[in-house]
């Protein structure tokens, strides 16, 4: 009977889209580093450290990333912090900032619009590496085929929810770190240590420039923290699943795939592993980097869909699967080169979001849970300063103003703008319809 119960619970937890997350439904925090760790485990990681191998100095690499990820995930403790303290996940966290229909047009649907992208290429990487590893086989496999395939698998896997994700991860992640030391210990085995490390002598690339490059990468993932930090049971449990889950393994794969990229002479990731002898390898981990990746994208998207069309929690696991079908069907159709430069853009756009959201929470409402609500209808304050900072970011990102990083310089102005609106016109209609209970909004929300 325990049992049966115990089976029931959990089934029902892992179905919760929007519904407030309760205490006794909290997790450990390590299973939410994993999946944090199978996510920054992914080939874009590769490819930066490629890129960064030949323009930087390995020292400067290190420092680059270093700084770069420690103000990603400053950012993600802040906004993580919201979710866990309030048990909703990253659009459920913005219904005060921006109101409760505000939050479907702004964080629900470009999380949906950057994450629904982002799978379709991610899905697209892995059908290539598939294929290719099937052609050293001496099988030729049709590429939407490939896609129809692993899409299915990657979001089957999401829509089983954080539960099965920290498992793929946990069965995952010690592999893909085996292979990409290996990756790295040959590379200095064969061109030496020395070589490696004077290969580039002097920074062809500004430092400022590096970071930016960084912060640029993980944005966007670090806007929807809250989507897994709200089974966190305390704060120090959300410090610790983002800095452990995210700095060692973005450091590790950044710097391999600098000294991997030096040591092969090659830049481009499956090129790097079949310099090493290993391209069926290479393909594998290509597959199995991309899979962990993908279904938190998936996930996010599915999330973010729930607020954006007020479904219950019980249509979760549905409207994930659909997100996934829709990513496969842009991946066949060839939307992914498209999407990389379309999703460059929302990355600028999207982490101001989150420097709203978090000096709503931690200004305003003196991050505590006892001053914060749901807003009804919309809070323009918020829009408006979003839409500042997010303007300037794509300023930068277009080169039309350069100050440091975009992603960067939008939320630190996207959070001035909400402090100083905010504390001008917070007793007007801008700011809303009026306060409502957690528990309102999400039966509103579905």
């Amino acid at each position: 009977m325990e049992e049966n119960k115990t089976t029931v619970t959990e089934t029902k937890q892992e179905d919760k889209g929007l519904s407030q997350i309760q205490p006794n439904e909290k997790r450990s925090w390590w299973s939410i580093a994993f999946i944090w760790v199978g996510t920054m485990i992914c080939i874009p990681m590769l490819m930066v450290g490629g890129i960064f191998g030949s323009v930087l100095t390995m020292s400067s690499i290190f420092w680059a990333t270093l700084i770069g990820f420690a103000i990603c995930c400053t950012m993600m403790i802040l906004g993580g912090i919201v979710g866990s303290d309030t048990g909703l996940n990253a659009t459920m966290c913005s219904t005060r900032a921006f109101g409760m229909t505000g939050a479907n047009f702004t964080m629900a649907l470009v999380i949906f619009i950057c994450e629904a992208g982002w799978f379709a290429v991610q899905t697209a990487t892995c059908a290539v590496a598939f294929n290719t590893l099937m052609l050293h086989l001496g099988v030729e496999f049709p590429f939407w085929l490939s896609c129809v395939v692993w899409g299915v698998v990657m979001f089957i896997t999401a829509v089983y929810g954080v539960k099965w994700m920290a498992v793929l991860n946990y069965i995952a992640v010690p592999l893909l770190v085996l292979l990409c030391a290996y990756g790295g210990i040959h590379s200095i085995n064969t061109a030496g240590w020395g070589n490696i490390t004077s290969a580039v002598s002097e920074n062809l690339m500004p430092l400022p420039a590096a970071i930016s490059t960084v912060i640029g990468l993980f944005a966007l993932g670090a806007t929807c923290n809250s989507d897994y930090t709200r089974y966190c049971k305390t704060r120090g449990d959300v410090v610790k699943a983002t800095l452990i889950g995210v700095m060692p393994a973005a450091l590790l794969m950044i710097l391999v795939g600098a000294i991997m990229s030096i040591g092969t002479g090659n830049y481009d990731v499956a090129a790097m592993f079949a310099g090493l002898g290993l391209p069926i390898v290479a393909m594998l981990v290509l597959i199995l980097a991309t899979w962990t990746t993908n279904t938190g994208n998936a996930y996010m998207s599915g999330l973010a869909a729930c607020k954006m069309f007020s479904i219950k929690d019980s249509k979760r696991p549905l409207v994930t699967m659909i997100c996934g079908v829709l990513g496969v069907i842009m991946a066949i159709a060839g939307l992914a080169d498209f999407l990389n430069t379309y999703i460059s853009i929302l990355g600028a756009v999207v982490p101001p979001i989150m420097g709203v959201v978090i000096c709503d929470y931690w200004v305003i409402c003196k991050a505590k849970t006892e001053n914060w609500s749901p807003v009804r209808g919309i809070n323009w304050i918020g829009i408006i300063a979003w839409v500042i900072g997010g303007g300037f970011a794509l300023l930068e990102t277009l080169g039309v103003v350069t100050v440091f990083s975009s992603a960067l310089d939008g939320v630190i102005i996207a959070f001035v703008a909400y402090w100083i609106l905010y504390s001008l016109l917070k007793n007007t209609k801008l700011a809303g319809s009026g306060d409502m209970t957690i528990e309102e909004a999400c039966s509103v929300a579905q």
